[in-house]
């Protein structure tokens, strides 16, 4: 069974991943796998997201504070806190921060399964600047339902 609970700015689980830092507010344990939300806070002109698409599921974003480069099917956008990206399945995305002063984004998983075990994943492979191999990133993205675009 599912508790619930409040969470203030700042708490939740935390993995760094090179300079930005994913903090998981819902997993999809918490909601029988419907929904997971998570933080991500992008330090100045950094990558986020290169472009991929997820088979089986629906991913949102809204920017909360800077300016995030959303992309969307090749198209890419300057956006501004306030800004919302829907991404139905087979879609392709990415998002990064051009800009010159931090960007957050709240990113929402439907469903969730568990997908904070890929940011999880990605913090462990990249810990202490390590550079991974292609075949190391591929396989931790097949496994959570993420494909190169």
């Amino acid at each position: 069974m599912s508790l619930p609970y409040i969470l203030n700015p700042g708490e939740g689980k935390s993995v760094q991943i090179r300079s930005s830092t994913c903090t998981f507010k819902v997993t999809g344990s918490d909601t029988h796998g419907h929904a997971g939300l998570f933080e991500f806070t992008l330090a100045p002109e950094s990558g986020g997201a290169s472009p991929h698409i997820h088979k089986e599921m629906t991913e949102m974003f809204y920017v909360v504070e800077g300016e995030v480069e959303l992309e969307l099917d090749g198209a890419k956008q300057l956006a501004s806190p306030g800004s919302f990206m829907h991404v139905p399945e087979n879609t392709a995305h990415g998002f990064s921060n051009p800009g010159k002063t931090p960007a957050k984004l709240l990113i929402l998983f439907c469903p969730a399964d568990h997908r904070e075990g890929y940011f999880e994943g990605l913090a462990e492979l990249t810990q202490d600047g390590r550079q991974p191999s292609q075949e190391e990133l591929l396989e931790l993205m097949h496994r959570f339902d993420q494909y190169p675009a």
